[in-house]
């Protein structure tokens, strides 16, 4: 998958191909090693703090597994437009770059068979790859769809990719978790996982979430410590595994990208809009209640004191009379 990655995922955003960073590497190459042609994991969490590259990374992923295993893939978010808007565009996004930059490797990956190809890349909702590698898997197609779609029942899923999952909320939404698992090996999909990319969400909300995390991260309810099981091999980087060995878990709360400078992070902390609570989840990936007050007190004292230097007079008191 990683070598796929570097090799052939043209991406527009970057002027060409990716150089996945090392501690990337260690992990999705122990993520999605094979063994006996399957993944030893079939949920895959990778979680990490804003502006770390996750969809790009969700994104490359679909597009390898597409090239190496392929089948029935899936692009879900909480609504329609969200679920096109991400990886599913910027799939979109980076084959038309690759026609542009590598027409020969472009025209081997994309289905030859569907002549629309040669204008465009998306057919109605589905971009549809070249299946010369699993013939018997029938077509190799990307879809995008809402969480709250309710068709899905009984699609031969080859994988599922799941764009902030913290949003998931509803019943009904979660039913659409449960109707795409990971399914078991069989003739038609032998390969068969479902890829999680999002940040950390809020408690009592984000329950699907937080039952993923829960389970496999482990946080000391005290101390919020994680004490899940650590992969061997991983000890340094924050990856957990599930006690069934189905579930692995990138939780992150460093800024590891060359951009997320002191300078940058400080601005995000100061800015007067951000709560100080939205600044952890965002730029720390730490669990929110949601429920601080948007204005800190100190800030709302220093505006009435200053108000009050510019001769600004409350009226509220005076009209309630």
């Amino acid at each position: 998958m990683v070598a796929t990655i570097e090799s052939e995922c043209y991406t527009r955003d970057i002027g060409g191909l990716p150089k996945l960073f090392p501690h990337q590497k260690r992990i999705l190459n122990h993520m999605f090693k094979p063994v006996n042609g399957r993944f030893r994991y079939t949920t895959f969490v990778i979680s990490m703090i804003k502006k770390s590259g996750k969809t790009a990374l969700a994104t490359w992923l679909t597009y390898a597994f597409a090239r190496l295993y392929g089948g029935e893939m899936y692009s879900v978010a909480n609504d329609e437009r969200h679920a096109k808007r991400r990886m599913f565009s910027r799939l979109e996004e980076n084959l038309k770059y690759m026609k542009e930059k590598d027409p020969e490797l472009f025209n081997k990956v994309m289905d030859g068979e569907d002549k629309v190809r040669k204008e465009r890349i998306v057919y109605g909702e589905t971009i549809r790859f070249a299946n010369d590698n699993q013939p018997n898997m029938g077509p190799h197609d990307v879809n995008y769809l809402a969480v709250d779609y309710a068709g899905e029942a009984g699609a031969m899923n080859a994988l599922v990719v799941y764009d902030e999952i913290w949003g998931i909320t509803s019943e009904r939404a979660e039913r659409l978790w449960t109707e795409l698992p990971p399914l078991p090996a069989v003739t038609a999909c032998p390969v068969s996982i479902r890829l999680v990319t999002t940040y950390a969400g809020f408690y009592g909300e984000s329950d699907l979430l937080y039952g993923l995390y829960d389970r496999v991260v482990k946080p000391d309810p005290h101390t919020e410590e994680p004490q899940g099981n650590r992969v061997p091999g991983l000890e340094d980087l924050p990856v957990f595994a599930s006690d069934d060995g189905s579930t692995i878990v990138y939780w992150d709360h460093e800024p590891r990208m060359p951009w997320h400078t002191l300078e940058y992070l400080s601005q995000q902390k100061n800015d007067p809009t951000l709560r100080p609570s939205e600044y952890k989840r965002l730029w720390e990936n730490r669990w929110s209640t949601g429920s601080e007050a948007f204005l800190d007190m100190d800030v709302v004292r220093q505006a009435m004191d200053a108000g009050r230097e510019m001769g600004l007079v409350n009226n509220f008191a005076s009209l309630m009379k």
